[in-house]
């Protein structure tokens, strides 16, 4: 095979490895221009193959390297022509090589530079992509290099190179050298940015699709908390949500009941369509029907037009019966049929209209007890009862109070253009209070707090002012007798150690509610103790805030503690 330098020269390694040793003082004038106008480039796009076809052209512009092109291996290993400079479009797609084929193939396959000196009398010069007529009639040599990659060649660098130019061999191997080094680096970085990429896409795309399929947390729902009893009420709203079963939400006033039907149908079918809101201890009895069902004109006193009820407007969508406990059995009768058959009619008209409904209900009362009452109808408790759900009253799980609060005191705030935070003692104070309104009075205390606190922090004294007016303002639900500790049961001294043994009192102090009976107690508790408020709530069982509680309730102060 007539290659002047073998397919590894040691003349082109010896060449390259002087330039690189020399530096760029060494250059002549034409190659600090090419250098300087390739690292321009270098930068401006994250695209290898601009960048390279540029680096080729400026190759053959100044330093007469004709018709460069970058060879690179596709999945099955067949080098192709990927980038090129003065060939033909019909030359790119014609150059390619079976692994170790042709000149360009031998040095992907050993990687090693290879030098023809002239063209026409190497055999194992295929000519494949540029035909010899096209390349100028003299002696053609042509030149392949190794691309450098991650321990074997990422690809060949060749171009054609005429004999009689005045260069020397070296100077163009060393050159040549160089740029196949940069050209190793752009290919580098470019995959490095690709796989990049495509982890980041792919990652989006697996975190797009678990939002898509994730099963919704609380947090989803706008409801805030992570209590067990919660989070049950939370998985049973998730399983109603994805049916058009009929939901009876049962728990105490203020526990979030509007909030849980809005959940069921935001994440239901039916999200796209209304939500309607009755509340059925609102409506008077005489305009239950047209408020519910509509009416036609003229169909009673002050019927000036026809009007839709909410039935009908929540055509497609969901509608939530609040406090369906007090609807009056008159209607009740109507809303079954309306339930069973999926038709209703408005006040004043014999046609029926078809409704396309999802019911949701809701009530604080015990509606087997009003069954049993007559005040409620058992088949009628029997339709709604399909999925009942309870949610749990907030002083079932204290530990939410603290989530509950970071959550609306930043909507207070904003609200209220307000900065206002609680202090540890003053948050500490929030938990341990009963909240026998549930969160629709914690949400007012706190925005009592926000409203009226003087300084940014509300410390333990802002916030049991509002819980002290609080429990002014209210009957707490009275507990059995026995629950609270009768003056019989109190140390006979009134210099007893706090916390001495044999008081029976625990050191867990739960939550206990007031009576009406217990100013005796508490003034003769106060009497024992000389008027010492932390020590008469120790001998009670109650934290020292409890017991201030209790005294407001009943407007006990110091002077009525010394008679």
């Amino acid at each position: 095979m007539d290659i002047s330098a073998p397919v590894s020269d040691p003349r082109a390694s010896t060449a390259a490895a002087a330039f690189m040793r020399c530096g760029h003082e060494h250059l002549d004038s034409a190659e600090r221009l090419l250098f300087r106008e390739v690292t321009k480039r270098l930068g401006n796009s994250l695209d290898p193959y601009p960048v390279i076809r540029e680096m080729l052209h400026l190759m053959s512009e100044l330093l007469g390297l004709n018709r460069g092109r970058v060879l690179l291996p596709d999945a099955n290993g067949t080098l192709r022509i990927a980038c090129a400079y003065g060939l033909r479009a019909e030359e790119i797609a014609r150059g390619s090589y079976a692994p170790g084929e042709g000149i360009s193939g031998r040095v992907m396959q050993r990687g090693e530079t290879a030098i023809v000196q002239d063209i026409d009398s190497e055999p194992l010069y295929l000519a494949r992509a540029v035909p010899r007529e096209r390349l100028p009639q003299e002696t053609v040599s042509y030149i392949a290099l190794p691309v450098p990659g991650d321990g074997q060649p990422a690809g060949v660098l060749a171009v054609h190179r005429l004999r009689r130019r005045q260069r020397s061999l070296a100077e163009d191997l060393a050159v040549l050298d160089s740029i196949a080094t940069l050209i190793g680096q752009v290919l580098r970085l470019s995959r490095l940015v690709q796989e990049r990429t495509a982890r980041l896409v792919q990652e989006n795309a697996e975190l797009k699709r678990a939002l898509e399929n994730r099963t919704p947390t609380v947090a989803a729902y706008g409801i805030v908390g992570q209590a067990p009893s919660l989070l049950r009420a939370i998985r049973k709203l998730e399983q109603a949500a994805a049916t058009d079963a009929t939901v009876l939400l049962l728990g105490e006033s203020g526990t979030g009941k509007e909030l849980f039907a809005r959940a069921i149908h935001q994440h239901s079918a039916r999200r796209d369509g209304p939500f309607v809101r009755v509340n059925c201890a609102a409506i008077p009895d005489t305009l239950f029907e047209a408020e519910l069902f509509g009416h036609e004109k003229g169909a009673y006193t002050g019927a000036a037009t026809a009007r839709t009820g909410r039935f009908e407007q929540a055509h497609c969508g969901t509608l939530f019966l609040d406090e369906i406990g007090d609807l009056p059995r008159l209607m009740q009768v109507k809303l079954l049929r309306a339930l069973q058959e999926r038709v209703i009619e408005r006040l004043g008209s014999q046609r029926e209209i078809a409704v396309d409904v999802r019911i949701v209900a809701a009530t604080h009362q015990d509606l087997r007890a009003l069954m049993a009452a007559g005040r409620f109808r058992e088949d009628l408790y029997y339709r709604l009862h399909v999925i009942p759900i309870t949610l749990p009253p907030l002083r079932a799980r204290p530990d939410d109070v603290k989530h509950l609060v970071r959550h609306f005191l930043f909507q207070l705030n904003e609200r209220h253009q307000r900065s206002v935070r609680l202090s540890t003692a003053g948050l500490a104070s929030l938990v341990s209070y009963p909240w026998p309104g549930n969160i629709r009075q914690l949400y007012n205390v706190l925005e009592r707090i926000v409203v009226l606190a003087e300084a940014d922090l509300a410390d333990e004294a802002v916030v049991d002012s509002a819980l002290i007016s609080e429990v002014q303002g209210q009957a707490l639900e009275p507990v059995a007798a026995s629950a609270m500790p009768r003056p019989s049961q109190f140390p006979a001294r009134s210099n007893a150690a706090p916390g001495m043994a044999g008081t029976g009192i625990s050191a867990i102090r739960p939550y206990q509610a007031v009576m009406e009976d217990e100013r005796d107690i508490l003034f003769e508790t106060l009497r024992r103790t000389g008027g010492n408020k932390s020590q008469a709530a120790r001998l009670l069982g109650l934290t020292l805030r409890q017991f201030g509680y209790r005294l407001a309730r009943f407007d006990i102060g110091p002077a009525s503690t010394k008679r």
